[in-house]
This record gives structure tokens, sequence and C-alpha cells, in this order.
């Protein structure tokens, strides 16, 4: 991860130092002048995301007795996929993407354990590791401002489908939560455009809030105390188009 995030920083210098050099070089002159006017547009996507959980309790917590407190953790993950821009007029277009990204997030237990020698209670967090293996889908609606130059920024915002492909074989843990397959988001956010010599390069921050309870009701005491579990996403994204 240490290498891909180096990989990441050296393209954006490199970028953003070429974009720099051709506007010293001929002032107010347009790379890729009729790239806005085209229909269709293709490229591919990379970049990292962290992904947790909207723990919600359920009501009957408080009247058991065997787990105190319930977090959540998240790890930073990785997706990689193709996209496609269909042109709906000079400000907006229509985003589609199909990425492959993997991802692990973290359900913390305090559970409360006896402890015969003091004949006193005790906390202990457990820890269950649940990893995602997703193919998403995102659809949104993108509008650009005026550019300037071979700068232009942006705000984004549409759905993402995702189907996960881990299932409720996620984790090693026998008694974790497991998830439903399916997840479907709202998404929302923004970005920047930069028009190189022979592509553009975006640079996207993208928040995405899933709607449905995803844990798997399976009547087990982890699950039983959820009342709900719902996706919670952050996304960083570089398209080459």
């Amino acid at each position: 991860m240490k290498h891909f995030v180096a990989i990441i920083l050296m393209i954006i210098i490199a970028s953003t130092t070429a974009v720099a050099q051709d506007d010293i070089k001929v002032k107010g002159m347009k790379n890729l002048p009729n790239y806005d006017a085209k229909t269709w547009h293709f490229g591919f996507t990379l970049g990292t995301s962290n992904m947790g959980f909207r723990v919600e309790r359920a009501d009957e917590f408080m009247l058991q007795h065997d787990i105190f407190g319930i977090d959540a953790g998240k790890y930073t993950g990785f997706h990689i996929g193709p996209i496609s821009n269909l042109r709906l007029n000079k400000y907006m277009d229509l985003r589609m993407l199909f990425e492959l990204s993997f991802n692990q997030r973290d359900l913390i237990y305090y559970v409360i354990k006896e402890n015969k020698k003091s004949e006193t209670k005790d906390i202990e967090k457990r820890i269950m590791q649940i990893r995602s293996t997703m193919l998403e889908f995102p659809v949104m609606i993108k509008y650009k401002a005026e550019r300037i130059t071979n700068f232009s920024p942006y705000l984004i915002a549409g759905g993402n489908f995702r189907y996960d492909l881990t299932g409720h074989k996620n984790s090693d843990d026998e008694e974790a939560v497991g998830l439903e397959k399916i997840d479907p988001c709202v998404t929302f956010g923004g970005g920047a455009d930069f028009y190189l010599p022979y592509f553009k390069f975006s640079i996207e921050l993208r928040y995405s809030l899933g709607l449905l309870d995803i844990a798997k009701r399976d009547d087990r005491q982890y699950t039983n105390c959820l009342k709900s579990l719902k996706s919670n996403t952050i996304t960083l994204s570089f398209h080459f188009e």
C-alpha cells in the first residue's frame, strides 16, 4: 500500500507540473481543446477507500448483560475499474463506473466477562475482522464548472450499487456478523479535471452512505445486538480518460 500511495503521488506531481509548464510556455493555450465536445469518453480509475459501518444498537441492547458496547473500525482499501462518460450538455455528464474493490472493516464488541479469581467482571475487547471483495457500479451526474485553460472543478452525485462477492464467508471468526451481498448507496462529492497534452487526469473525493441494513439476520447474539448496520465510505479516486 505504501508503494501504491507513492506511485499516485508521483503521478499527481507529474500531472500538475505538466499543466503548469504548458501554461507557462503558451499562456492561455488549451490542451485537448475539443475534448468536452465529444459525446462519449472512456478511461479507467484507481484509488483508495476508507470503508466502515454506521452502527445502530437494537432497542433491547440495554436489557442484555453480556455486551457492554459496540464500535466499528476502518481500514484503507483499494479499487480499480473502467469509466464510461456520456456528455449531456456543456455542463453536465452522466458517469458510469465498474469497479472491483477490496476492503476490510471491523466490528468491535466490548464483552463483559466474569473473573472467577477476583470474583469481579472485566470488559474484554473482541474484534471481528470482516473482509469484502466487491463489484461496484457507481452511476452519477457530473456538474462541471467553466473550464479555465486546462483546469475545471466539478461536483458529482448519484448512486452506487454494490455486490459483495464474499458474502457470509467474509471472516475467519465463526461468530462474526455476516453481511448481505447487496448494498445500494447514495454517493456525492467533488473533484478537479486536469487537461494534459494526451489525456485528461482527474482527482475525485466521494462520500457514500449505505441505504440498507446489511447485517445477515441469523439469530446470533452479536447480530441481535444490532438494530441496523449500514455502510459508510470515503473514496479517493484518480481517473485517466
